[in-house]
């Protein structure tokens, strides 16, 4: 056993179940790795750090963030150091911005990667031949991405988006979608439409909990027919998040929402569904406006929220309150017969969206008794890392990768994270800098000269294409 250590953390509940770990130790870090777990560790430590009454729990791996903010390129990486989370997958892109981004905001010492949003008419034509997609796909591999993402709004009809994914699946690359096409909405029934179009191929399912807000029947029988159809597609990887709003564009033309469910959403509640009812919803605080801060994106309502979304001309993105916690929690903690999860991670959609809440909700699921603390490690850390294929991440095992968070259970939040053995961020104040881009060897060097070094994974290799992690 070394007999040096880089940091050591001393007296906290270890909370690992990869390695079935659930005591009161001490945690010892060198050289960017775990290097010893065990009580009364003896040795010489640069820093100390005594988390008696604290959680020591494995760094939140999020496969559903949002990072890049051209007016803030560093909030996002900040943001989710502050949440405790260590590494994190961008569904947007493309890798040439989030790459740009890490570089000119510092970063925060986090592990990311990204994937890149496909809209018809930009990346691919309206109704792309599997040769166009072929070359999409190799484009986007040798910048830096794992894979695409498909959304409800760039509308690719049903063709398009079943070819899409088979064609991904054939590449084994990483494919996402956020449910809904021309002829589905982004509801239940465009989850069971995405389900059937993707047939046996592997796919991951984005924010569960957002196709279940009583838009076709009520908020439980919705949840209850998305498990039924999660069940019916086991070789899915599903995630869903707990946080309240959502975060969709204010934009607004000829005085009327462009994003038409926003109309919708707006009626729901309470507002005419145009321009002047999304001003008086930010008005009342009902709606609220991201707000750049330093490092950080806070919420803005009232006339300082208005003021805001008017200064952008009204593209400002907006946050609403429409995701039920009925569905939420129905979501977060159903279980299937073999007792393993039917939405299998917990992943934030946020990023630089204020709503990295998935430590602080979880917790508090852990007190009102609908997860254990184990529950929530593997579905905000070990499961992810095993989809991802980073069999380093995720836990808290001897030689694993030193990321790690002591959190405080009465305040629900982190206190210290750490990444690769650095401390990124203690009590609110981030200190990581730099990034760890990860891509596939066809990426590589693109990311070396953008950010660095960076880490290479095989996306067939993984839990979405070998079901590690699924089960």
């Amino acid at each position: 056993m070394t007999d040096r250590f880089d940091i050591l953390i001393r007296g906290g509940r270890v909370v690992d179940p990869a390695n079935r770990v659930d005591q009161v130790t001490d945690v010892g870090v060198a050289d960017g790795r775990i290097v010893a777990v065990g009580d009364d560790l003896r040795g010489r430590a640069e820093r100390t750090l005594q988390a008696a009454g604290h959680y020591v729990l494995p760094g939140l791996v999020d496969l559903h963030v949002h990072i890049a903010l051209p007016s803030a390129p560093g909030a996002g990486h900040a943001m989710l150091a502050r949440a405790g989370v260590t590494t994190a997958l961008d569904l947007s892109g493309p890798a040439a911005g989030v790459l740009a981004g890490a570089a000119e905001g510092g970063g925060a010492g986090l592990s990311i990667a990204t994937l890149e949003l496909v809209k018809p008419g930009v990346q691919l034509p309206p109704h792309p031949s599997r040769a166009e997609i072929r070359r999409a796909l190799d484009r986007i591999l040798a910048a830096g991405g794992l894979g695409v993402k498909l959304h409800v709004d760039a509308g690719w009809d049903a063709e398009a988006t079943g070819t899409i994914i088979d064609e991904a699946n054939r590449a084994g690359v990483w494919v996402a979608s956020h449910c809904g096409t021309t002829t589905a909405g982004s509801d239940i029934e465009g989850l069971r439409e995405t389900l059937e179009l993707a047939g046996d191929n592997r796919l991951q399912i984005a924010h569960v909990n957002s196709y279940c807000r009583g838009d076709v029947a009520d908020v439980a029988e919705e949840a209850a027919t998305a498990i039924a159809l999660l069940r019916g597609s086991p070789h899915v990887f599903a995630e869903s998040y707990l946080a309240e709003i959502n975060g969709t564009s204010g934009r607004c033309v000829d005085g009327v929402p462009a994003n038409r469910r926003v109309i919708r959403w707006l009626e729901g509640g309470g507002y005419p569904g145009t321009e002047e009812g999304l001003r008086r919803a930010i008005r009342d605080g009902w709606a609220s406006v991201p707000h750049v801060c330093g490092d950080d994106v806070v919420l803005r309502t009232g006339e300082e929220g208005v003021a805001a979304w008017e200064a952008a001309g009204t593209p400002s993105g907006v946050c609403l309150p429409i995701n039920p916690g009925v569905s939420r929690l129905l979501l977060g903690a159903s279980r299937n017969a073999a007792g393993g999860f039917d939405v299998h991670a917990f992943a934030t959609d946020g990023g630089c969206i204020p709503r990295n809440v998935t430590l602080s909700m979880g917790l508090s699921m852990v007190e009102w008794g609908l997860l254990r603390v184990d529950d929530l490690v593997r579905k905000a850390c070990w499961t992810p890392a095993r989809v991802l294929g980073l069999a380093a991440k995720g836990h808290l095992g001897v030689g694993a990768d030193a990321d790690l968070v002591v959190a405080d259970p009465v305040a629900r939040r982190p206190r210290t994270v750490i990444a690769a053995g650095a401390v990124v961020a203690h009590e609110g104040l981030v200190l990581g800098r730099g990034t760890r881009f990860i891509s596939t060897a066809r990426g590589e060097e693109a990311v070396e000269a953008a950010t660095g070094p960076g880490t290479v994974i095989d996306v067939r290799a993984g839990g979405l294409y070998t079901g590690d992690g699924l089960a």
